[in-house]
């Protein structure tokens, strides 16, 4: 996919919490398919994914899952650097594989890791696409509050799912 001004018109990105607490794994992902079926009517097709634990890799488990209803969805997991996942535990490797094998692209910005390649994965996302879905609890602190504030700067449109998963 080489990107053009009517792609980033057409793509979305992901970005939330690595932690989510498990009484509301549920709902959100109930969220995340009706958010992103929602998305797919509303003309976007690429839905970017940059592959952390947690909102990243149940949004990219959601999205990959309604592409046989929604055929010409196309799920891009962008990795900070190669070996994002090799200190991760044997059940989150193997998680973050079968995503990986059942992407439609994967996009590696870096070989190695370095202070500041999560925020640059982040960047390159936002700066491809022009709707973030979010799962962001308002804290003035790390990524995802990065993400969510460099999208806002961007004039991405944000969705944030956080408040209506919180009941």
């Amino acid at each position: 996919m080489t990107q053009t001004k009517d792609n980033k018109a057409m793509s979305v990105c992901f970005s939330g919490h690595r932690s989510i607490p498990f009484q509301y794994w549920k709902q959100l992902k109930q969220q995340l398919k009706a958010e992103i079926a929602k998305t797919y009517a509303d003309g976007y097709r690429y839905f970017f994914c940059g592959m952390a634990m947690g909102f990243d890799m149940l949004a990219a488990e959601v999205a990959l899952s309604l592409k046989s209803e929604l055929p010409d969805l196309q799920v891009i997991a962008v990795i900070p650097h190669r070996g994002q996942a090799e200190r991760w535990s044997d059940a989150m490797k193997a998680k973050y594989d079968a995503i990986l094998r059942s992407a439609d692209k994967v996009i590696i910005l870096s070989e190695h890791y370095y202070n500041g390649c999560l925020l640059r994965r982040n960047d390159y996302m936002v700066l491809h696409c022009s709707r973030l879905i979010a799962w962001y609890d308002g804290q003035p602190k790390g990524g995802t509050f990065y993400t969510c504030r460099k999208a806002t700067a961007n004039r991405l449109q944000v969705i944030n799912l956080y408040g209506s998963s919180i009941v």
